[in-house]
């Protein structure tokens, strides 16, 4: 029997609960991300990174590290924009991704992608 979506979900959430005591012993992040899987194994990603880089937390470091490819500066990080009358605050990038490289959280706590021009127009408006 192989196994299952509900299995693999589960067995994420324990994984991830079990590495929470290592997090927190070595003052970092870890996430537990995609599982690929066949009938009779499978693979989890992890992820670890700083929970601090040069004083500031992981995710503001990257984003100061790497707004200056997509045309913003340090201090866009956690700006908001409005389109479509919801809000968005800019969170991060996708190095990778050519065409929505922009990851931004709603107003609804989803996470949400956008072109680096659209995010630009929408942040020059005013709500």
């Amino acid at each position: 029997m192989s196994f299952t979506k509900e299995e693999l979900r589960n067995y994420r959430a324990e994984i991830e609960q079990a590495l929470k005591e290592v997090a927190e012993k070595h003052n970092i992040n870890i996430h537990a991300g995609n599982i690929k899987y066949s009938d009779n194994d499978f693979e989890i990603k992890i992820e670890v990174t700083k929970k601090e880089v040069d004083g500031l937390d992981y995710e503001q470091a990257e984003f100061n590290k790497n707004c200056f490819l997509f045309g913003f500066k340090p201090e866009d990080y956690k700006k908001t924009f409005a389109m479509n009358g919801k809000l968005f605050t800019i969170t991060g990038f996708n190095l990778k991704a050519h065409k929505m490289p922009i990851h931004a959280i709603g107003n609804d706590g989803r996470g949400y992608k956008f072109a680096s021009d659209t995010v630009k127009r929408l942040m020059n408006v005013t709500v």
